[in-house]
């Protein structure tokens, strides 16, 4: 009887303890939980960085409550889902919130509130990354970048909020890499508000073929420009750029074309620098201290844009064709 008792107990001690190290395909996190526990729905962990420890690769991470999860850097295919309950609260002194760092993940970032509290660097770091999604949160008070993507692969951001710049020269998203890119922004709003110098709403550094497309999006307030492409193809269709120094600017080796938009109460609405393009059809352009000008590069409107303020560009770009 005691042998078979002890093996019973021996038995029990393992089955607990593979239970505790196994991984989940769905893990669970709650403000009263401890990253102790097993993560499961019964036993929740408390931070989105515990869960991820048991999580298998492509599994899923939610909350089932509110709750502050922390800051967490990810480098397998997860989707981490707030539940519309769960935010990230930055304590650091500076870094990112959320970091990115494999080059194969597929990450989804869902129903989360990120606050980067006035000293996160970025919200989302994008060091790397196969496929990255973000799907209906908020992300606000970063110092830096709201978005940062390094990686190569897609990019994509939808029914999203981009807030509450902290400090000067701060970008919503910022697409930065010498890689081949495909990027798209739908149903979102970038607020640059507090208006300060250097702070712009949508960015394309230098680099790769980016292909890009803005898509029933907002962007207003930034002290510097709106939507800025310095390299490869940008599309803005049915948006709205307005009150920020620049709309719409383009430079060295981009093109960016603006369609059903309306560009509106900016210091210079479109504005096409030394080498780049801009078409633009079906457009509202209005409101603005020069509606359209041109520092060298290339301008082309057709007939059905409506424009008020000054245009400073040859009379021989405003023309029924945007072809070039």
């Amino acid at each position: 009887m005691k042998i078979r008792s002890v093996l019973l107990t021996s038995a029990a001690v393992f089955f607990c303890t593979a239970s505790m190290s196994a991984t989940n395909a769905h893990s669970w996190v709650s403000g009263s939980g401890s990253d102790s526990n097993a993560c499961t729905f019964v036993l929740p962990c408390a931070t989105f960085a515990g869960a991820l420890t048991k999580t298998t690769a492509s599994g899923i991470i939610t909350a089932m409550d509110a709750g502050d999860f922390g800051p967490v850097s990810i480098s397998k295919s997860v989707t981490i889902d707030g539940n519309n309950l769960g935010s990230i609260t930055y304590s650091g002194s500076s870094g990112s919130v959320i970091s990115i760092t494999s080059s194969s993940a597929n990450v989804t970032v869902q129903n989360l509130t990120i606050n980067g509290m006035g000293t996160a660097t970025n919200g989302i770091d994008v060091a790397s990354g196969g496929i990255v999604i973000v799907d209906n949160s908020r992300i606000m008070n970063f110092v830096e970048n709201g978005i940062l993507y390094k990686g190569a692969g897609n990019l994509t951001v939808e029914n999203s909020r981009i807030e509450s710049f902290s400090g000067t020269n701060v970008i919503g998203i910022l697409i930065d890499s010498n890689a081949a890119e495909n990027v798209v922004v739908r149903n979102t709003v970038i607020d640059a508000s507090p208006v300060s110098e250097g702070n712009s709403g949508f960015v394309v550094n230098p680099g790769g073929p980016v292909q890009a497309s803005l898509q029933n999006v907002t962007i207003m307030d930034a002290g510097n420009i709106a939507v800025i492409a310095e390299t490869g193809n940008t599309q803005i269709t049915g948006s709205v750029i307005t009150q920020s120094i620049y709309g719409v600017y383009s430079n060295g080796g981009a093109t960016i074309s603006v369609a059903s938009s309306m560009i509106t109460s900016n210091s210079t609405g479109v504005y096409s620098d030394t080498g780049s393009k801009i078409r633009l059809d079906n457009n509202d352009i209005y409101d603005n201290t020069t509606a359209i000008a041109n520092g060298g590069g290339i301008v082309k409107t057709s007939t059905t844009n409506k424009v008020s303020g000054a245009i400073a560009v040859p009379a021989a770009d405003i023309s029924e064709s945007v072809t070039f």
